[in-house]
């Protein structure tokens, strides 16, 4: 009776034994197939606690930099069409000190005032210019329509209004993400009201047409320095976009840099380290496997091989 109890003690520890080796080593293998120090957050309450909060952070982080993105794009969107509006204007004025040198003929201003009319529907598709997202780049606030259209007297108005949109950052971060039909012609500065001040371009384009159909060099020649003035305007509101894409881009950096900072705090909570996990890995292995001889020699006991 003494010999069956101690045998059965023996088979029940050597039991238990077995089952905890294969469960460390499934544990063990588990962890090295998902790179990951944790199964599960009742492994570690703490290590799991940090990893939920570097998470956010990342979230965070990465909810920011694609903020920032967007901006960005807008940004260069709205840089591509000033850029094409001031390479219009430039050809304006080029063709204007051209008209004013009297060696022109009438028939030439003419066919120089076509072309000066051509670029009106151009410089409108420009100032019209959609975002990705539906709105109208130049609009202000009211981005659901064109911000510029032509009346029934077949002048051009403007629709938008002077609102600067202002995006939140981080903390206390405020990033302004649009120009406006306004600040775009006029520099920001009003001589009437602001509606007006917005198209001036427009009119000052008809202007120089119908001072070159006119064939009056002197009107020409007053116009070389209004065009002139626009592009000052249309230059300035390029030095602004710059302004904001260099901020932004400083700010996507450190967003960046944060990133990757927390990346790396968050590969030391998570990541697991292959070299000691194989290591404890080969340990188990040789406990399993000695586990696994005792319990078969224990299982081949009996009462018959104890008499012997």
């Amino acid at each position: 009776m003494v010999m069956k109890v101690t045998t059965n003690q023996y088979f029940n520890e050597s039991t238990r034994v077995l089952t905890e080796q294969h469960a460390e080593v499934a544990a063990l293998q588990s962890k090295m197939a998902k790179g990951e120090k944790l199964l599960r957050p009742s492994e570690d309450s703490r290590a799991s606690v940090k990893i939920l909060n570097i998470n956010s952070l990342i979230n965070r982080q990465d909810s920011q930099a694609t903020t920032l993105r967007e901006l960005e794009n807008r940004l260069v969107a709205e840089e591509s069409a000033i850029s094409g509006i001031n390479d219009i204007l430039l050809r304006i004025q080029e063709i204007a000190v051209m008209g004013a040198n009297d060696t022109y003929s009438s028939a030439n201003r003419k066919a120089m005032a076509l072309e000066v009319r051509a670029y009106e529907s151009q410089l409108l598709n420009l100032a019209n210019m959609q975002h990705t997202d539906g709105g109208y780049l130049f609009a202000g606030t009211k981005n659901t329509k064109p911000p510029f259209a032509q009346n029934t007297a077949g002048a051009i108005t403007y629709q938008g209004d002077s609102t600067r949109i202002i995006l939140k950052g981080a903390g206390s971060q405020q990033f302004e993400i649009n120009t406006t039909g306004y600040e775009l012609f006029s520099g920001g500065s009003t001589t009437r009201d602001r509606a007006v001040d917005a198209t001036l371009a427009f009119a000052e384009i008809r202007s120089v047409a119908g001072a070159l159909e006119s064939n009056n060099g002197q009107q020409i020649s007053a116009k070389i320095a209004t065009i002139n003035g626009l592009r000052d305007n249309v230059s300035l509101a390029l030095t602004k976009i710059g302004v904001r894409r260099n901020v932004i881009e400083a700010q996507a950096a450190i967003v960046q840099e944060q990133s990757t900072m927390l990346q790396g705090l968050l590969s030391e909570q998570k990541d697991l380290d292959y070299t000691a996990a194989v290591t404890q890995l080969s340990g188990r292995m040789l406990a399993l496997e000695a586990a696994q001889t005792t319990m078969s020699k224990i299982s081949q006991l009996n009462l018959f091989n104890y008499l012997r």
